[in-house]
């Protein structure tokens, strides 16, 4: 048995918010076929970013069909639909989160959604009032993940510095960021497609063994 960290910063996407295999649904039939019909751009190229950053990337490496202007309305327009209508919570997590502030660990929400989103997921599911602090990409001045900025931001928002945090991610970008961020990691492979994280430190593939990990409880 362990110690549970005493401080955490959690992804939203694929971790909190149930809401990656809608968004590789919509990306993978609609968006990534209308931005660059003649080309075949992975999925991994977009995910876990914000994607107000990631055109140049891709207009640099692919024939795109698009503007920048429209590449990102339709995200916006997707973004939308899903967590307006279709995401859904992680299992257990107001009881994940309330357990772990019981035990005195400080929560941060560190994201690449912009907050037009976290509005609508906080209007549907009420799921700040568990975070001491909550940063979404829109608020840091430097680029997003997989640099390590918003990771940065959020120990600095907690007081805490990253080598004693701990974060919880889904994609191979948002790990990234938060192992540069010198942040003991954990990947999580509970919603969507299973994402090869070899640079993390723990792996959770589902809520009740999340809950060990963050918890102190999992196995030696």
């Amino acid at each position: 048995m362990s110690d549970a960290p005493t401080a955490i910063c959690f992804d939203m996407d694929g971790v909190l918010v149930q809401s990656e295999d809608h968004w590789v649904s919509i990306q993978r039939e609609h968006i990534l076929p209308t931005v660059a019909p003649d080309d075949d751009i992975p999925l991994s190229a977009i995910t876990g970013r914000d994607y107000t950053e990631v055109y140049p990337d891709l207009d640099g490496e692919y024939d795109l069909a698009v503007t920048r202007e429209e590449y990102e309305r339709l995200f916006e327009e997707a973004g939308k639909e899903i967590y307006g209508d279709h995401a859904t919570m992680l299992d257990g997590v107001d009881d994940l989160l309330a357990d772990l502030r019981e035990a005195g660990t400080q929560l941060a929400l560190t994201t690449s959604a912009p907050w037009d989103w976290i509005d609508v997921i906080e209007e549907r599911f009420g799921l700040l009032h568990h975070f001491d602090a909550a940063v979404s990409a829109q608020d840091v001045d430097g680029p997003g993940k997989p640099e390590p900025h918003i990771y940065e931001r959020g120990a600095s928002e907690l007081a805490v510095d990253p080598a004693n945090c701990w974060a919880v991610e889904d994609s191979y970008a948002g790990a990234s960021a938060a192992v540069a961020a010198g942040m003991t990691t954990v990947g999580f492979h509970g919603d969507g497609a299973a994402t090869d994280l070899p640079m993390v430190h723990y792996e959770a593939s589902d809520a009740a063994e999340l809950r060990a990990v963050l918890l102190g409880q999992r196995r030696q």
